[in-house]
């Protein structure tokens, strides 16, 4: 399965842990291309520190896809043109 809709998964099933906090901002850096600390990957248990490089190299190679669209309404981000 694709990183993204992994993502989209994990968003939608649990919101209130601390990792789909911290997705939930990666997402949001991804989009408006902003700045994330570095850091915060490393304190994320492993599986979910693989989740999120995976996602990062997605969202590299899958700049138009659906799943981003979705994402991005998930966190509640603006669509962009």
């Amino acid at each position: 399965m694709n990183a993204l809709k992994k993502l989209e998964k994990c968003l939608i099933g649990n919101s209130c842990n601390h990792e789909n906090n911290f997705f939930g901002r990666l997402v949001e850096t991804l989009c408006l291309k902003g700045k994330l600390d570095m850091a915060e990957l490393y304190d994320l248990p492993y599986d979910d520190f693989k989740l999120a490089m995976a996602i990062m190299q997605d969202w590299r190679l899958d700049q138009y896809t659906k799943t981003k669209d979705r994402l991005r309404e998930l966190v509640l981000l603006p669509q962009v043109d």
